[in-house]
């Protein structure tokens, strides 16, 4: 597979992940506010902590990507949605993380990810054309280092959106 190929895969994982994200809000959580309502809700009925509770549900996909790579191919679900719902789960446990640490990835209070950030971007903002090939190592072609460089500025709004 070329990289180009497989960074419109990523592109298209990321697109669906965020939709079962959204879809999975508005089922499970029945909070605008609080995107862990499910999860805190069953941690206090069960007296558990809430990541637990969030790794239980993820397992339940582990285990059918497991079976998937052993073999049984035929499933009520098809592994990819088992996939995505588990980079879902992965994504929520991040966040679960942030906000009982208190800090935001990207952001001065994780200097580490803070450092990458000021390597990535001009002071103005927008992303450094010649710190941005740092990241392929030489690796991609032209094309596909503008692909990347084009998702890494669309986060990089989506995160100035966000603040």
């Amino acid at each position: 597979m070329t990289h180009s190929k497989m960074c419109e895969i990523i592109d298209l994982i990321t697109e669906q992940v965020d939709t079962m994200r959204q879809a999975g809000q508005q089922e499970y959580a029945h909070d605008a506010e609080d995107v862990f309502a499910n999860f805190n809700r069953i941690s206090n009925l069960l007296d558990s902590d809430r990541k637990k509770i969030l790794l239980t549900y993820m397992l339940k996909h582990i285990d059918g990507i497991i079976a998937y790579v052993k073999g049984h191919k035929s499933q009520r679900e098809d592994v990819r949605g088992r996939i995505t719902d588990a980079i879902v789960y992965l994504m929520l446990l991040w966040g679960m993380i942030e906000e009982e640490d208190g800090s935001i990835s990207g952001t001065e209070d994780n200097p580490s990810m803070h450092n990458v950030w000021n390597r990535l971007q001009e002071a103005d903002g927008s992303l450094s054309e010649s710190n941005g090939d740092l990241l392929t190592n030489g690796l991609l072609d032209d094309r596909d280092n503008e692909m990347r460089k084009e998702r890494l500025r669309k986060k990089l709004r989506r995160l100035a959106e966000d603040k």
